[in-house]
């Protein structure tokens, strides 16, 4: 019991004093391939690295382990920030259109892959609208049909439905028709439907379809419906007319930059690029809209900022160590030789270097180039800085033991050592060596 209660206090002292805050980040959960790359990772840091005695103190476990979570921290803002880690771009792009009630925009492509000046003028001569059949106008409460059980069939593209329904002797023609019309809706087969009135007081069953335009394969339409001719009681479909197409699907026409073109639906990919919604059509023919990019200045501004936040806060975290051991000098100076080549054209844009190490950032210069399409060297130059800084933190995640006091004890053989994994995670047994 008394072993227990030790190692307990022990994890506990762990967890509040030296832990992390828990993190959530989907960043933290690493597939099989990841984790051997790590590993491989840490058997070439440590295949040349000499055999060494580490300083023991408390002072030297703490830092350790906050650099590596300091690290870890950074790794994931700055990923969370650039998206793609094979090439880190913080330039955010965003479609706009010059008349969104005629057709809107959305860029789903790749930033890097963007060309500013690619644009598309889009005429748009009619869009794209579903099947609509229109059943008979039959008087409300009246019925000239039987009781009993009745049934139809519904074709909608290559799958069949039946549906069966009974007609009650109570029931009269508005009754069938909303019975139908429920049966329809809560069938879940890309068809809705619902019950009209004429200015006569008569009513009939109107199917639409959910999808719009039609294709080469769809020779009868987007749906039929047919009475089921294996009942002994049928005619309900002829008797509500809901068979007869009152509208047929038809494709959006379009014309893209000169070209005529057809679309079975108002929502569609251009150039893999761009996902267009027609919401109207153009106002005379020759009218274009204008679908483009540009510059999102909001996100641009909110990813630099998160990125130059992260790296103050870990130059902090790093900073509210002691170094009467000298522990961080190595860090600070490789950090400052990863900026400092940067610095100049960074400035351009509004971020400079303060005397603590830390960046400032001036939200208006920042605006200011981004809106006057910055100076590609200045944008180049703080992508490069982004990607120097995400594989800095990767390799302090490997070996945060590289920035303490230590003394070299031997030095390895070149050419015939052996690697060792685990000198790298020499820093995971710290916290123990006094327990055990």
């Amino acid at each position: 019991m008394a072993n227990n209660a030790v190692l307990s206090s022990v994890y506990n002292q762990y967890l509040t004093t030296y832990a992390p805050q828990k993190s959530n980040s989907r960043f933290d959960a690493h597939k099989r391939s990841e984790l051997k790359n790590v590993y491989n990772s840490m058997l070439k840091v440590n295949r040349d690295a000499p055999l060494y005695k580490i300083d023991n103190s408390a002072e030297s476990r703490e830092f350790i382990i906050g650099l590596k979570e300091g690290s870890r921290v950074l790794h994931n803002n700055i990923v969370s920030v650039i998206g793609d880690v094979q090439n880190a771009k913080l330039n955010g792009r965003i479609a706009y259109s010059t008349d969104e009630s005629i057709a809107t925009a959305e860029y789903i492509g790749n930033n890097d892959e963007t060309d500013a000046e690619e644009q598309y003028e889009i005429e748009v001569r009619s869009l794209a609208t579903p099947q609509v059949n229109l059943g008979l106008y039959l008087p409300k409460e009246e019925r000239d049909i039987s009781t009993g059980k009745y049934a139809f069939d519904v074709v909608v593209g290559s799958q069949a439905y039946e549906f069966q329904y009974t007609i009650k002797e109570e029931e009269t023609n508005f009754d069938i028709q909303n019975k139908l019309s429920r049966l329809i809706n809560n069938a879940g087969i890309r068809l809705s439907s619902s019950v009209e009135e004429d200015e006569n007081g008569y009513t009939a069953l109107r199917i639409e379809s959910s999808q719009k335009g039609s294709s080469a394969d769809e020779v009868a339409g987007a749906f039929t419906i047919t009475d089921s001719k294996d009942r002994k009681v049928f005619g309900s479909v002829p008797y509500l007319g809901i068979d007869y197409v009152a509208r047929e699907a038809t494709s959006a026409e379009i014309v893209v930059n000169g070209q005529e073109t057809e679309s079975s639906s108002n929502v569609f990919l251009m150039n893999k690029k761009y996902r267009i919604t027609l919401n109207g059509i153009s106002p005379a023919e020759g009218v274009t809209t204008r679908v483009g990019v540009k510059p999102d200045t909001e996100a641009v501004v909110e990813n630099i900022s998160n990125l130059v936040g992260s790296y103050n806060n870990f130059i902090k975290s790093m900073n509210a160590y002691s170094s009467g051991l000298n522990k961080n000098e190595t860090l600070f100076m490789e950090m400052n030789n990863i900026i400092k080549p940067y610095s100049n054209e960074m400035a351009k844009v509004g971020i400079s270097i303060s005397e603590g190490g830390t960046l400032d950032m001036d939200v208006d210069s920042l605006t200011k180039a981004i809106n006057e399409s910055a100076d590609p060297e200045s944008v180049d130059a703080l992508n490069s800085f982004t990607s120097s800084i995400l594989k800095k933190s990767n390799d302090i995640s490997l070996d945060p033991v590289a920035y303490i006091n230590k003394k070299v004890v031997a030095y390895k053989n070149p050419g015939k050592n052996f690697t060792s994994p685990y000198t790298a995670s020499a820093y995971s047994g710290l916290l123990f060596n006094s327990y055990c």
